[in-house]
């Protein structure tokens, strides 16, 4: 387990326990042995104000972050505070408060329907990185067909130059080729991206 700490000024109480997967902040027992790995759960899905960001099992590990008061002539331990690393079992010593043993009063309600697993995380990634990738496509795209449609004006005159004909067809072939990214193997992670004509 890592807890990671946020310094703020206030004249609140923070006791932490640990047993195992469950943590007891202020008597409020929460238990996040449910939470696979790689998988993570919103802070809202808790409500307990002093946890913050989302808690997450990375590797293995439980990691959590917790608002850590403090008074205003804190030492620097507790304005400046270090991820705490698998504490043992127990009162967890946090730094510019008392240690103090903390008894669950009550039992935390973790809504788990907000959990979000390795797989949904993959998956958005994959969305995002397609979309990314679409939008650029986009973007060459339009340029083009900004640059064949003049010259196809002047193919279909009869007004072309050689030269204007020729590059006509390479940006022709420039513009197949981006239409043809979704068959290059592993779009759209890995992409070979056609070179414009000069």
């Amino acid at each position: 387990m890592i807890i990671k700490l946020s310094p703020v000024r206030s004249d609140e109480t923070l006791a932490v326990s640990r047993q195992g997967d469950t943590l007891i902040v202020n008597g409020i027992s929460l238990d996040f042995g449910p939470l696979p790995d790689g998988a993570t759960l919103p802070a809202s899905a808790i409500a307990v104000p002093c946890l913050i960001d989302p808690i997450e099992r990375t590797a293995g590990k439980l990691i959590v972050s917790l608002r850590l008061p403090h008074a205003a002539d804190a030492p620097e331990s507790a304005r400046f505070p270090v991820d705490i690393v698998d504490p043992s079992d127990g009162p967890v010593e946090l730094p510019g408060l008392d240690l103090a043993a903390t008894h669950p009063s009550s039992t935390g309600v973790i809504d788990w329907t907000k959990l979000i697993t390795a797989d949904q995380k993959a998956q958005a990634a994959a969305e995002q990185m397609l979309a990314l990738v679409q939008g650029e496509t986009s973007q060459r795209r339009s340029v083009a067909d900004a640059a064949i449609a003049p010259l196809q004006d002047a193919v279909d005159l009869d007004e072309a130059t050689e030269a204007e004909a020729a590059l006509l067809k390479e940006w022709k072939r420039y513009r197949i080729a981006l239409n043809r990214l979704p068959d290059q193997a592993g779009y759209p992670a890995t992409i070979d991206w056609p070179a414009p004509p000069a």
